[in-house]
């Protein structure tokens, strides 16, 4: 029988900006047991599972300092913002000075290069040891976690719960800094290319007001974090969580459709990143215009692709098909113009299987007319630069996760979206698991390259998260993630994303309606895609 270690012993000295390994195709932290002999690839905090880790184990150190100055007080690690992670302090009166408070402790614990240890404790062991400590959030999730043995990770007899690894030392945490952000606090973390300085951190002001919406959402409805959820499942309450979660979209949604009313606007343009439903929304938001008068139009920029041949090579040697000039833009731009002074267009129609662009549909504006352009580049003031401001109105899709694992384990909104777009291919588009992953990383170059940059331009943010969506998704996402044999490189992303969606008891229901979000990505929907 082969001898097990820890990483960190076979490894030996370990430090920043290396944070965790690749085993076998499997994400591992420092502190799990494998094989003496076996291969390890070390991990960095640049991207990925390595730089997850190195959030988690600053999100434990949070945790720590903060019931460290006062027992009253409760961290909560909401969602990220750029380069840095968003929390609030609860039951602090003066959170500014807690806040000062909590960024000397954690320097002090990093300083002091202080041991982290990890237990794999029975469920029964795990949800003792929370009940004496009063966390009754985090026996909440436990209780429905189906695995035999959870792992609890501790500094001096503080205990947490984590979905993933943690540094094996405070001392590994480098780079990070802690500033006020009204109402709570920034956790700024490293530079994605330099890891040695600090990422800079834009201003995102209306993204921010949309989390901070969504958290007023979650809140009506009772439902914070997954236990929460779980609970509501467990306890067929789910039915109400569903219509009341469905119908704050809707409302949402016509709230928009009076806003672009009100403007005036003759077009709507509708932008976001990938599998974040602006299809769906853009159907439902014609239904609201429609409500309120107008007779809408719904262009898809897909349909001014250039043709294959001439779309711009990206710096991997592949087509772009993301980029700007991928778009006949200067012929969208030219055709939005003609409809606005109310002349008979054709529109091109482009044909993704001979990848040439050919003729579409004629249309016109009538005296109640408004177009709705839907697409990627809908925010950059490029692709609308000859059409007056008054005329537009600019809508910001994305699904911002509204719930968490816990109040310090929190839910990447990239995953919700990976997951849906899992869900889709395989069921929808005969991709397989293996190969949505595999092009993921291309995907968020894109994004960060062509929509992020322009998200702060929108008019207005709609939040397309639902706060069910993720009990539904395990049920058809596990097939799918399971096909990856462990030989491929991508089963590591597999086992990852398997694992956050064992927090979650499954959920099969026919209450969704056929408008939801939801059924752009599962089907039965009462839309034509």
């Amino acid at each position: 029988m082969k001898m097990k270690r820890k990483i960190l012993d076979i490894v030996g000295k370990v430090d920043y900006p290396y944070t965790c390994a690749i085993v076998n195709n499997q994400r591992m932290g420092f502190l799990d047991e494998v094989e003496e002999s076996t291969k390890i690839t070390l991990l960095t905090v640049k991207e990925g599972e390595g730089r997850r880790t190195y959030e988690r184990t600053l999100a434990f150190l949070a945790s720590f300092c903060i019931r460290k100055i006062n027992k009253r007080f409760r961290v909560h690690i909401k969602h990220s913002y750029g380069d840095a992670l968003y929390g609030e302090i609860e039951n602090a009166d003066d959170v500014k000075k807690a806040i000062k408070d909590l960024k000397k402790c954690m320097e002090t614990m990093v300083m002091e290069d202080k041991k982290i240890d990890k237990h794999n404790l029975t469920k029964e062991e795990a949800i003792s040891r929370l009940e004496r400590e009063g966390r009754f959030d985090d026996i909440r999730l436990l209780k429905y976690l189906s695995k035999d043995t959870i792992p609890l990770y501790f500094i001096d007899g503080y205990y947490v719960y984590f979905a993933g690894p943690l540094l094996p030392r405070t001392g590994m945490i480098k780079v990070f800094d802690i500033i006020s952000y009204e109402p709570g606090f920034l956790i700024l973390l490293p530079d994605r290319t330099d890891p040695e300085k600090l990422a800079s951190v834009a201003n995102r002001r209306k993204l921010f007001e949309t989390y901070q919406e969504s958290k007023k959402w979650v809140e009506s409805l009772s439902v914070r974090y997954v236990g929460d959820l779980n609970e509501a499942i467990a306890n067929r309450q789910i039915s109400k969580v569903i219509k009341i979660q469905e119908a704050l979209h809707e409302k949402k949604i016509s709230d928009i459709a009076d806003m672009i009313k009100n403007r005036g606007a003759r077009i709507v343009l509708i932008a976001g990143p990938s599998s974040s439903g602006k299809t769906t929304s853009a159907k439902r938001l014609e239904i609201q215009l429609r409500v309120n008068g107008f007779v809408p139009t719904v262009i898809s920029t897909d349909d001014y692709f250039v043709d294959r041949e001439k779309t711009p090579i990206g710096e991997d040697g592949k087509p772009d098909y993301d980029c700007f000039d991928a778009i006949d833009h200067e012929l969208l731009q030219k055709q939005l113009r003609l409809l606005l002074e109310g002349k008979e267009i054709q529109m091109p129609r482009y044909n993704f299987f001979t990848g040439k662009s050919e003729k579409g549909r004629k249309i016109k504006l009538n005296r109640n007319g408004i177009l709705i352009v839907e697409g990627i580049h809908g925010l950059n003031p490029k692709l609308t630069e000859r059409i007056k401001a008054k005329d537009k109105f600019k809508v910001y899709v994305s699904a911002l996760t509204q719930l968490n694992i816990d109040r310090i384990n929190r839910i990447p909104t990239r995953d919700t979206r990976l997951i849906r777009r899992i869900v889709r291919d395989s069921h929808f588009r005969g991709i397989s698991a293996a190969e949505t992953i595999r092009r993921w990383p291309t995907v968020i170059r894109g994004e960060e390259k062509y929509i992020f940059p322009y998200q702060e331009n929108a008019d207005v943010m709609f939040n397309s998260a639902l706060v069910y969506e993720l009990a539904v998704l395990r049920v058809r996402a596990e097939v799918a993630l399971r096909a990856i044999d462990y030989k491929e490189k991508e089963y590591g992303e597999s086992l990852r994303l398997l694992n956050f969606l064992s927090h979650f008891l499954p959920l099969v229901t026919e209450e969704i309606p056929p408008t939801s979000i939801l059924r752009e990505f599962i089907g039965g929907s009462s839309f034509k895609y």
